[in-house]
């Protein structure tokens, strides 16, 4: 059989309708849509911030977290994720070709601390003698817990972290009585009903300043691709500074991302980061790095010192966040 000529091109439009192009790839964000670090993100993919600045980004996948999160990252196209900064630090200690190359955000205040209504606890010093329910043992949410512990004069001990297997788990766990307190991601906290469910033991803009995320890299994505992850960091700065200058139409862009969380719900998760400082345009803090190692040893992660200078490297951000 002869084909129409017109046939013919119809057919091969639409086959390079479906071929992805050659330099495009996806992102890998831990937590995207459950966790409000990865905002940025979604508001330069959404404003075209990525390709303005020469990056063809055509996804962005939600990573697990942990160590799994850094595993995936640096077996993707990109050879960059953005990631909690534990696992990161974890596997250049063990040897793996990988550095810290942004922070994502400056504090934890992603996280909140919460009790039941009729808890008898009212700061974080009142902890001493109960159980904090966490999801595993050696997570951010436990780090986060030590850290609260040590500011509000606790000692290792004086609190008994509960494994529950997962965030779900420990807040069930927290409604059930069987531990006193624990930490969830806002995100969870706002579905699960909130203020009108729970009480805020601590609130986002008191909690330990240590990144909850960052951006990482490995070695051959360092060498081979320098130009995308200058891209990257760039777009990302833009997205910061739009949540910031920009809140209500950020807010308006969010709420796709993180539905079925109601817009008023998104509106104030937004804004309570806004205030907190949460969001960071990438300069890398080595006192908070210093921070996270100081509380990955309290929870066993690593036993030593960690030579952090040999893991960072900030040469991938704009000049002026370098210094």
């Amino acid at each position: 059989m002869i084909m129409n000529p017109r046939s013919i091109i119809l057919i091969v439009a639409i086959g390079l309708a479906f071929v992805r192009p050659v330099n495009a790839a996806d992102l890998l964000v831990t937590q995207y849509k459950n966790d409000p670090s990865g905002a940025p993100y979604g508001i330069a993919l959404e404003k075209g911030f990525f390709q303005n600045h020469g990056v063809d980004i055509t996804g962005i996948i939600s990573g697990a977290g942990g160590g799994s999160s850094v595993r995936n990252a640096m077996a993707s196209d990109l050879g960059y994720g953005d990631v909690t900064a534990a696992p990161v630090i974890a596997a250049a200690e063990q040897g793996q070709d990988v550095k810290i190359v942004s922070f994502t955000s400056r504090s934890l205040a992603d996280l909140v601390i919460i009790v039941m209504p009729d808890s008898p606890l009212k700061t974080a010093a009142d902890l001493k003698g109960k159980k904090f329910g966490i999801s595993n043992p050696k997570s951010l949410g436990e780090m986060m817990g030590v850290l609260v512990m040590e500011k509000a004069g606790l000692k290792q001990g004086d609190v008994q972290m509960t494994a529950l297997g997962s965030l779900s788990g420990a807040l069930t766990a927290l409604e059930n009585g069987v531990v006193d307190v624990t930490s969830i991601p806002i995100i969870l906290f706002r579905t699960r009903g909130g203020e009108s469910k729970y009480r805020v033991l601590v609130s986002p803009k008191d909690l330990p300043l240590i990144p909850s995320q960052l951006g990482m890299a490995t070695g051959q994505a360092i060498k081979e691709r320098p130009e995308k992850l200058r891209a990257i960091q760039a777009a990302r700065r833009e997205g910061t500074k739009f949540i910031y200058e920009h809140t209500d139409e950020a807010i308006q862009i969010l709420s796709k991302l993180y539905a079925p969380l109601p817009p008023k719900e998104v509106g104030i998760m937004v804004k309570e980061l806004v205030e907190a400082k949460f969001w960071t345009e990438g300069r890398i803090e080595m006192p908070l790095l210093e921070q996270t190692v100081h509380a990955m040893k309290g929870v066993g992660m690593v036993q030593n010192d960690v030579d952090l200078k040999k893991i960072v490297d900030g040469s991938f951000l704009p000049p002026d966040l370098q210094k």
